[in-house]
């Protein structure tokens, strides 16, 4: 029994010092901290008066749930969107203009799946495109004449595909003509904006 008092006695001292020797190392000798000089509680208090002024003359995006007060305003320098850009939708006008003057020939060599390829494929933005053009065009009167030949372009253009469908030479070659003629005024008014 005498043997186990004196292990017990030497484990106890083995601790002790161990953890003292610890704690003075722990003192001695701190830890350098991570955090960088000043990044600590940065506390700004709410300008209520300000809060109030933005409030009435500002659009708020995001509200906090507790105050209402508002945490992010709509900035309008910072938009992702806009409005439609004239130059881009000009260009996918032309491309629609210039796939649709291959639309004779497929007719006249009774090639009607390409005929329907390019009513659908080059010229399948072709009503989005002028919509997004009557929407820019800033005289009311200009901007209903171009709605009536853009409804009017649309169904030539379905009077073609039908003829294709139906495989109506004939048909199709007067839609193609009057879509032609439609298109040539539309961007004759549109362009004048």
């Amino acid at each position: 029994p005498v043997e186990v008092q004196d292990g017990t006695n030497n484990s106890r001292r083995n601790f002790i010092v161990s953890a003292a020797s610890a704690l003075a190392f722990t003192i001695a000798k701190p830890a350098p901290s991570n955090a960088v000089y000043g990044a600590d509680a940065k506390i700004e208090l709410p300008d209520i008066v300000q809060g109030m002024a933005d409030r009435n003359t500002k659009q708020c995006l995001v509200e906090s749930l507790g105050n209402r007060e508002c945490l992010v305003y709509l900035d309008p320098e910072n938009q992702l969107y806009k409005g439609s850009d004239a130059e881009l939708l000009f260009e996918r006008l032309g491309r629609s203009i210039a796939a649709l003057k291959d639309v004779p020939q497929y007719i006249e060599n009774k090639q009607w799946n390409k005929v329907q390829g390019v009513l659908t494929g080059p010229m399948g933005t072709l009503s989005s495109t002028m919509n997004e053009l009557v929407k820019n065009v800033e005289d009311s009167g200009v901007q209903n004449k171009c709605k009536g030949l853009s409804v009017d372009i649309r169904k030539d253009l379905y009077a073609i595909a039908l003829a294709a469908d139906r495989k109506q030479v004939k048909d199709a070659q007067i839609s193609f003509e009057k879509a032609e003629e439609k298109l040539d005024r539309f961007v004759t008014l549109v362009s004048s904006r």
